[in-house]
């Protein structure tokens, strides 16, 4: 199976390799994205057998294809169509969040809430005073820090490391639905990248209203409190509507769920970024609070995203893989190598010396987890860029080399850790990712 996938996936790549010679992919900017989501859509189901042949995880597939094909690599596929299918990947995130809110049960909670909030604050803490203190020391080799004063410099420190200290609950949770696995160290991994998302949230925005200040424009702190609050709990009040919208179709139209979450799921993708909120945060309380209220309805949902994810999660991160920017490895690629380096000592040392007693399996094995990094950090090197003009855009190509690098490896990893932890099924059958 995994030679005849391999050759099914050659023919396609060769079949690229013609298109873009052939010069079809610029016709028009709808062409290429129609084209681009067809192409990576077949390569990543055909890679992600492959991966699955060769004990890796499927993702791993999808994201390797795509950095293949794409446009930092043999170019087979241009940048615009990637570019085009940014719909693409906030409606795989919200069907992504949407299963992990249906596993957030207030059992769980009750069991390691406190846990895992105090073991994210340390792992966070820890990895932050390291990146801040890796950061500030390069600074005689990093240019957009050379000529910043001692407390630019370490404000604009702080402001990369608010990004570099983030996980991937994507990620995570897509390994752990690819591998069924099941059991108290995946909850405990489960909760714990979720859980830094918000973590992450407040200090961005603490260290950009800082950073800000730091280069005169003024701490507008009620500003900051205002706009974390409304993207905190706003997205949560914003999830238990839609949880209600959904549990009223669920039980009175009881037909085409998976159609109907797809497009509740892109609603919500679209309109969490026009309403300045997280559409990760609103499914996973949507999420949550429907597998609380009716616990049949919370494994439908599971069931029914099992069925029709796949093919959104295939080319979800096969188009990440395509839009992972090759020449930024090349441009700071030493620097953001060292920089992973110590985020990952950081990481493992905080999990290896304060994770709660009682499990062995946490303090070994769960840094493997937090590893990898995608979507969100992505998107606040994006706003760094945006929001400081002047040193933005070469802080911004340092974060997405670390991203880059991070992602490779991190899918890998975190299927490592599920492995050892002994928590995947024997029974392991295709998830959706």
């Amino acid at each position: 199976m995994t030679v005849r996938a391999g050759m099914r996936l050659l023919l396609l790549v060769l079949l690229l390799a013609g298109i873009a010679r052939a010069q079809m992919w610029r016709v028009d900017t709808g062409t290429s994205v129609t084209l681009a989501a067809g192409a990576l859509l077949l390569c990543g189901l055909f890679a992600g057998k492959v991966a699955i042949g060769l004990g890796l995880p499927r993702l791993t597939g999808y994201l390797l294809v795509g950095v293949a094909v794409g446009p930092y690599a043999l170019g087979f596929i241009p940048g615009a169509g990637v570019k085009g299918l940014e719909l693409v990947k906030g409606l795989a995130l919200s069907l992504i969040a949407l299963v992990a809110g249906t596993e957030l049960h207030l059992g769980l909670l009750r069991r390691v809430g406190t846990k895992v909030a105090v073991l994210c604050a340390v792992v966070c803490g820890v990895t932050f005073v390291v990146s801040v203190g890796a950061m500030f020391a390069l600074k005689g080799w990093l240019p957009f820090l050379a000529t910043m004063t001692v407390p630019q410099a370490l404000a604009v420190s702080a402001l990369v490391a608010s990004v570099v200290v983030s996980f991937s609950p994507t990620v995570t949770i897509a390994v752990v639905q690819e591998t069924h696995a099941r059991g108290t160290f995946t909850e405990f991994l489960m909760a714990l990248v979720i859980i830094g998302d918000l973590f992450v949230m407040v200090a961005f925005a603490l260290a950009v209203g800082v950073a800000r200040a730091s280069f005169g424009g003024g701490l507008d702190l009620a500003g900051l409190v205002g706009g974390v609050g409304w993207e905190l709990f706003g997205s949560v009040l914003v999830g238990a509507l839609l949880a209600v919208g959904m549990l009223v179709y669920m039980r009175q139209v009881q037909k085409e769920l998976p159609l109907f979450l797809v497009a509740i799921s892109f609603a919500s993708a679209e309109a969490g970024t026009r309403l300045h909120l997280s559409p990760l945060l609103m499914m996973l309380a949507a999420g949550a609070l429907i597998a609380n209220l009716d616990e049949r309805e919370g494994a439908r949902i599971h069931h029914a995203i099992q069925r029709a994810g796949l093919p959104v999660f295939a080319l979800f991160f096969a188009a990440a893989g395509a839009g992972l920017k090759l020449d930024a490895l090349v441009t700071v690629g030493p620097i953001a190598l060292l920089m992973v380096a110590l985020r990952t000592v950081a990481v493992w040392f905080a999990c290896r010396r304060f994770a709660p007693p009682g499990d062995e399996r946490l303090s070994r094995y769960l840094w493997m987890g937090l590893i990898s990094q995608a979507g969100v950090s992505f998107g606040l090197a994006a706003l760094i860029s945006r929001t400081f003009p002047d040193f933005g855009p070469q802080v911004e190509v340092l974060i997405v080399a670390m991203i880059t690098l991070n992602q490779l490896v991190g899918p890998i990893l975190t299927r490592r850790a599920l492995e050892r932890s002994g928590e995947i099924r024997s029974d392991e059958a295709p998830g959706p990712a």
